[in-house]
């Protein structure tokens, strides 16, 4: 099926591909065991029946991505970030699970936490075509992100490169070549009307490409669902991201969209 280099993406890196995880972050052992102290989560957690071991699991493909292995379709592919790989829920709760359920497609999702619009793009330009979907969802990651790729890393072995390969700017990064004195930095990433116009070009760019090979294609900004009140939409079991009310929320409105 692969007739060109693979993407490098996070999920690839330092043996997670292949493997299976009960915590990822930021849903990590010591934040659950610190939430659990607290009555209101205790209760929660147990109505969620997330109180049980291996009740969250991280199942990710020999491509690093938290859905089966790649083989025939027909196919949903899922761009996005952490809100997408479902960080902190079962995956019967995500929304691209739902999708594909209501839909009867596989799933491809081609998530991974702390992405941009950017390195949805990038993913998608190669997989989209190789995977030939039947509907492309992209929940559209926060704006204030931009993807850097790093020239000197671009052609290590994935497997040996502990320096990543690329790397995703937020306001908050800290990352070893974070520099905030950086004229770039300063007058580009920062400014809000760039990263507008940034997350707006790889939208329509997702758009464009799956208008060339004929697939429906829908974007859904993410804050518009996942940002709403906990008492709304419930929380996941990090307690950062939205919890399953919200999914099904951000699936129904997919599947609508397809059925459109």
């Amino acid at each position: 099926m692969m007739n060109k280099s693979v993407p490098p993406h996070f999920g690839k890196l330092h043996g997670c591909a292949g493997n299976e995880f009960e915590w990822l972050p930021t849903d990590t052992k010591e934040n659950y065991e610190k939430l659990i102290q607290d009555p209101e989560h205790r209760k929660y957690f147990a109505e969620m029946g997330w109180d049980q071991s291996g009740a969250i699991t991280y199942k990710l493909n020999s491509h690093g991505f938290r859905c089966d292995e790649f083989s025939s379709g027909p196919y949903v592919v899922a761009l996005g970030c952490s809100y997408t790989v479902g960080i902190g829920l079962p995956l019967c709760n995500t929304w691209a699970y739902h999708v594909g359920e209501a839909l009867n497609l596989k799933v491809a999702n081609l998530a991974w936490g702390g992405y941009s619009a950017d390195t949805c793009y990038r993913l998608a330009e190669y997989w989209v075509p190789e995977l030939r979907p039947d509907y492309v969802c992209m929940l559209a990651p926060p704006e204030h992100r931009f993807e850097l790729l790093l020239e000197d890393n671009h052609n290590l072995p994935l497997e040996d490169n502990h320096n990543l390969p690329f790397e995703v700017f937020m306001p908050q990064n800290k990352s070893q070549i974070y520099n905030s004195n950086d004229q770039y930095i300063k007058h580009w990433f920062l400014n809000d009307e760039n990263a507008k116009i940034n997350q707006r070009k790889n939208i329509l760019a997702v758009r464009q490409l799956c208008l060339d090979l004929n697939i429906p294609c829908t974007v859904i900004e993410g804050n518009t669902y996942m940002a709403r009140p906990r008492e709304e939409v419930g929380y996941a079991r990090d307690y950062m991201h939205a919890g399953p009310i919200a999914h099904k929320l951000i699936a129904d409105k997919f599947v609508g969209e397809y059925s459109k």
